[in-house]
């Protein structure tokens, strides 16, 4: 089973509202029964349905090309990977996959607001638009025509602080709206500023990669990967910028392919 890594729109920690774009980029989880421990947010899952449902032990194996704990949405596709592959193979069909990827996330210490933006983004494709607070979806699109997505893929974060962001919610609220009112670039490269600048990330190469023609720039999630987007075919100098920082990897935004 699969599910979509995804880039940040709106940061959801500050005000609980959030959006995600998924891109097509893959997470694969696969499974069979079997006796084998598994820590974090894989245990945590496991753990769930074998305490609910009663299901025996499994061993996943989880295939992904992007780092983990860098803002690029892994955490939340591999849960939505695994609890669909559980679903498929159990007949747990009743199961709403984005919501429980949620809640575990939170269980497992993996997510500070439960990335419901993310996970639904994972889950479905396209553009989401949630609130964090409730788990509630405000909104499901598909993202703009024609567009790469960059990204300089960096694993690894740190701990960050979230009442750092939290200071700024009036800031993301109206970053939110006009996401939601269907400015998705504009937010795009106001919350990926903002979130570096907060944070400390260094906010050079995003500026360079708006000077080169990027229609939006900035650190994805909580960082550290970073990500540009541009009309499809003019990738190439950004794609060069990027590359003599680290690991790139170019996409597209991912349609929604689950309703």
């Amino acid at each position: 089973m699969w599910a979509y890594a995804g880039v940040s729109i709106v940061n959801a920690i500050p005000a609980w509202l959030g959006s995600t774009m998924a891109v097509n980029l893959k997470i694969e989880v696969s499974l069979e029964e079997g006796s084998e421990h598994h820590d974090g947010l894989i245990g945590v899952i496991i753990e769930h349905f074998r305490q609910s449902l009663g299901i025996p032990g499994l061993r996943v194996s989880v295939r992904s090309p992007i780092p983990a704990g860098g803002g690029l949405k892994s955490s939340s596709a591999v849960a939505v990977a695994l609890i669909e592959a559980i679903k498929n193979k159990y007949g747990l069909n009743y199961i709403d996959t984005p919501k429980l990827a949620s809640e575990l996330s939170i269980k497992a210490g993996v997510s500070i607001t439960g990335a419901y933006d993310d996970s639904t983004a994972s889950y479905h494709g396209g553009i989401s638009f949630t609130n964090n607070k409730e788990n509630k979806l405000l909104d499901l699109r598909e993202p703009p025509k024609d567009l790469s997505v960059i990204i300089l893929a960096r694993g690894g974060r740190t701990r960050i602080d979230p009442n750092a962001l939290r200071r700024f919610e009036d800031l993301f609220r109206e970053i939110f709206s006009i996401a939601i009112r269907g400015d998705i670039l504009t937010a795009m490269r106001l919350n990926g500023i903002a979130v570096a600048e907060i944070l400390g990330y260094e906010i050079e190469p995003i500026r360079k990669a708006l000077r080169l023609g990027a229609l939006a720039a900035g650190v994805s999630g909580n960082g550290p990967s970073i990500f540009a987007i541009t009309k499809k075919g003019e990738e190439g100098p950004v794609i060069d910028l990027f590359s003599r920082l680290g690991r790139v990897l170019v996409t597209e935004p991912a349609s929604i392919t689950r309703l």
